[in-house]
């Protein structure tokens, strides 16, 4: 699937869990092995305690690891 830049999405992660995110640049599901999404609101906590996202921060998103879905 085909994301656009701005797009608002809905990720489900297995080592962040769910989250809100927003594509930083456009980008293929299928062809793409790593996602380019920032954190679009709130806050989440990665496996270990350092890691911490905050609004707007980069987030590893990768494929196999993630789905997407374009949020409605």
């Amino acid at each position: 699937m085909e994301i656009k830049k701005g797009t608002i999405l809905n990720v489900k992660d297995s080592r962040s869990g769910n989250w809100k995110g927003i594509a930083t640049k456009d980008f293929d599901t299928v062809k793409d092995e790593w996602y380019p999404i920032a954190l679009a609101e709130g806050t989440v906590d990665g496996i270990s305690t350092i890691a911490k996202w905050e609004a707007g921060d980069d987030m590893p998103a990768r494929n196999g690891l993630c789905t997407v879905e374009v949020a409605k």
